[in-house]
């Protein structure tokens, strides 16, 4: 097949078991159920880390977190997709609402038209984009600017136990309006069509789209919510639930981890009828047939399988586990129950995009386009990894390593620190990750110890210093919101 356009969905938050084909015991994504019916389904496919900035290099650039300099940026080390396809003469749109993946972060490299969650960049005119930032208000973003500033000083200077602060932080949360920090998958949505509408239509089109809905804070529209709640909450009680599962998580009772739950669900099945209307756009603008389309999360969520809320702070499988799907024109695929990874989806859409894909030899994944089309198979001893080495802020530190190696039938947690308990799963008897058996399958543990060490050993890890972290800047605020800072 001979140039297609390529759209790659990524949703953050987004647990494999909460669609509706991959076990969801109630109906969550009827759109993406009939994506998976027209395509194929990868049943075990492991993010490369339990949070966004973990993630995304998998995703977009093929190479796990602490490869190439570290995932406290985009470093210049690293390959993302969007300049290969750019390369190729693809016209490349990014389309983000995740402030950790924001153009100050380097994350816009290698598209030609770039939202970064606040304002629209353009780093190469096409088609109808022809001045950069064109959809920014200045007289707003400076506003907007000096409020941060100003927000900024006073968690600085002031103690954020005391009552003057408690008073200020929620005074500030009323001016702001109880909205979810991002912008809504509808907005996203639109934005998405319009950038296809402004770009050139002689060219073939790399579109990424990143929603957050099931990101917290959980906040579906009014008849999302009816739909999955068995009783009616108030706007202000999931406000005060969604600011306690980060600032206090420990105080919600199980009832109101149930509700939260739900509200997930509701969140889920918004965004999915968004991606519906995303598709039916498509069609109307005569570009579905001739699309192939990648649908995946970067991290899943937790609701206390192991104590926690929200993201995980080990690489257990409601934190790991994703969702992976692939549509390709005119082709019938094959679901995959073996081993993937994130680090699989860009060697994939440069497989089904050229005949000679080429991917970079800092790609290390492998395309999935074989074993779609059932020519051959994953193999059954394939380890894959989820790595985590964060303190505060954005900085990394790889005194606090967090390492996960899963198979098919193990999942395998270690770490460097001392007073780390390392853990083994044996996930055929017990996929739930509760019973930790390390103790009793010493040969087991040995020989992942082995795999784990041989893997940091490659050049890749050894060759690169660990980058700094960029600073946050304005976008503090928002991250802040989103529970990705402490306040």
């Amino acid at each position: 097949m001979s140039r297609p356009h390529v759209f790659l969905i990524t949703a953050d938050g987004l647990r494999y078991d909460r669609l509706s084909h991959s076990g969801n015991d109630v109906e969550t994504t009827p759109t993406l159920d009939k994506l998976a019916n027209s395509g194929a389904v990868c049943h075990n496919t492991i993010a490369t880390g339990t949070g966004t900035r973990t993630s995304f290099p998998g995703i977009l650039t093929s190479s796990y977190p602490l490869m190439y300099g570290g995932f406290s940026q985009m470093t210049r080390h690293r390959l993302p997709i969007s300049e290969l396809f750019q390369e190729r003469g693809y016209v490349t749109l990014g389309v983000n609402t995740n402030a950790q993946l924001h153009t100050r972060f380097g994350w816009d490299r290698g598209y030609d038209v770039y939202y970064d969650s606040e304002q629209t960049t353009v780093n190469n005119p096409v088609g109808a984009f022809t001045q950069p930032d064109d959809d920014t208000d200045d007289e707003q973003s400076f506003i907007d600017a000096n409020l941060e500033e100003l927000k900024s000083e006073v968690y600085e200077r002031l103690d954020h136990d005391g009552a003057l602060f408690r008073t200020l932080e929620t005074a500030y949360r009323q001016i702001e309006g109880r909205t979810p920090p991002y912008d809504r998958a509808v907005e996203t949505v639109d934005r998405t069509l319009s950038f296809i509408d402004q770009a050139p239509d002689d060219e073939p089109l790399f579109v990424w789209i990143h929603f957050m809905e099931t990101h917290s804070p959980y906040f579906p529209p009014g008849d999302y919510r009816t739909k999955y709640l068995s009783e009616r909450v108030s706007d202000g009680r999931i406000w005060r639930l969604n600011d306690r599962l980060h600032t206090e998580p420990d105080s919600l009772t199980e009832a109101e981890v149930s509700i939260i739950s739900q509200l997930y669900n509701g969140s889920l099945r918004y965004l999915d009828d968004q991606i519906g209307r995303l598709f039916d756009g498509l069609r109307e603008r005569d570009l579905w047939d001739d699309s192939a389309v990648a649908f995946s999360a970067d991290h899943g969520e937790q609701f206390r399988e192991h104590g926690e809320l929200t993201h995980c702070a080990k690489p257990y499988e409601e934190g790991v586990h994703v969702p992976l799907l692939f549509r390709i024109p005119d082709e019938h695929l094959t679901d995959i129950d073996g081993v993937t990874s994130t680090i699989d989806i860009a060697p994939t859409l440069l497989d089904i995009a050229f005949d000679d894909p080429r991917p970079s030899e800092k790609y290390h994944g492998q395309s999935l386009v074989p074993v779609l089309g059932g020519e051959a198979e994953i193999d059954g001893d394939r380890a894959v990894f989820s790595q985590d080495a964060s303190e505060a802020g954005r900085e990394t530190n790889l005194a606090h390593r967090i390492t996960g190696c899963r198979t098919a039938d193990w999942k395998y947690i270690t770490s460097v620190q001392d007073d780390f308990e390392t853990l083994l799963f044996a996930l055929q008897s017990d996929p739930g990750e509760q019973e930790n058996v390390v103790a009793d399958h010493p040969d087991v543990r040995d020989a992942f110890a082995d795999r784990v060490e041989r893997h940091y050993q490659q050049s890749a890890y050894t060759d690169y210093e660990i980058a700094d972290a960029v600073d946050t800047g304005h976008v503090s605020e928002r991250l802040q919101a989103l529970g990705y800072l402490d306040e």
